[in-house]
């Protein structure tokens, strides 16, 4: 029982210390999401699926500080390099054709650090 009161008190404390850490993307979270556009960015679907677009939505609301945006930058980076086949033109568009308003460009070549 000790020990379970000491575990809780250490997550406590820790999500204090690291305000708006659960916020935070985790790559796995951008490949889940790109993974449902897969057929958009090949250039085998003409418009991205509902499920693509809420996808897209929500990791670009979860990544509110600067630092979470580099990071997930960085993710989606790693995750459309992964797109042999990835339509540039397409991917670029991606944001603009879900509703997403200044959203993380989905590109290999974007600068995350800006």
């Amino acid at each position: 029982m000790e020990m379970i009161k000491l575990i809780l008190l250490v997550a406590v404390a820790y999500a204090f210390i690291e305000p708006g850490w659960a916020a935070d993307v985790s790559c796995k979270t951008v490949d889940r999401a790109i993974s449902t556009c897969g057929q958009y960015l090949i250039g085998m679907a003409f418009d991205p699926t509902a499920e693509c677009c809420s996808g897209m939505r929500s990791i670009h609301e979860a990544a509110s500080s600067t630092q979470a945006r580099r990071e997930t930058c960085n993710c989606i980076q790693q995750t459309v390099s992964m797109y042999s086949d990835l339509y540039d033109h397409a991917a670029r568009m991606l944001t603009g054709k879900c509703g997403v308003k200044d959203g993380i460009p989905i590109s290999r070549g974007f600068d995350c650090s800006r």
